[in-house]
């Protein structure tokens, strides 16, 4: 694993105040980076990059841009492998969902998932259906998909802080 220059110049003082506040990473502070975290982590054993312990030390230090700049949140398949496993009970898998919901809220999303949301906003669907998948269903003796109603979808990205990609606020 290549190594991390952090220069703390560069450590943003009130990202760390929000991160030490955010539901998820209460216990972030009593990481002592032992790595415990990262052997049964299936992401880490393929992506070099990922290590819940970096992440944890990224959001301790206030490192924001680093931990945005691409998809290395977005990695993280939620499967606890590490919070069930961190001697601290930090709960990495928490901490790592908090900084998403903190990072999508701030529109701080890579673009690939902005990509994805956008396309379910304004077509209600994040792929779409082909007359090939559309004869694949009737083939299947399924119905006809119907089309999304893309007003409520618009009120659910309102009501939960994501008008930026409905036409208002940030993306």
């Amino acid at each position: 694993m290549g190594s991390l220059m952090l220069d703390m110049r560069e450590a943003d003082i009130e990202f760390r105040r929000k991160v030490k506040s955010l539901p998820g990473a209460e216990k972030l502070v009593f990481c002592f980076q032992c790595g415990s975290c990262t052997p049964d982590c299936p992401v880490a054993k393929r992506v070099d990059a990922f290590r819940p312990r970096r992440i944890a030390r990224l959001a301790l230090l206030g490192f924001k841009e680093t931990l945005f700049s691409g998809n290395l949140l977005w990695l993280c398949l939620g499967c606890f492998s590490c919070t069930e496993i961190c001697p601290q009970d930090v709960r990495p898998t928490e901490l790592i969902e908090a900084l998403r919901e903190l990072g999508t809220g701030e529109g701080l999303l890579p673009s690939g998932i902005k990509n994805l949301v956008r396309s379910l906003v304004s077509k209600g669907r994040i792929h779409a259906i082909t007359k090939t998948k559309e004869k694949a269903r009737r083939k299947l003796g399924l119905p006809p998909l119907k089309e999304p109603d893309l007003e409520q979808l618009r009120i659910i990205f309102e009501a939960a802080g994501l008008g930026g990609f409905s036409g208002g606020g940030k993306a």
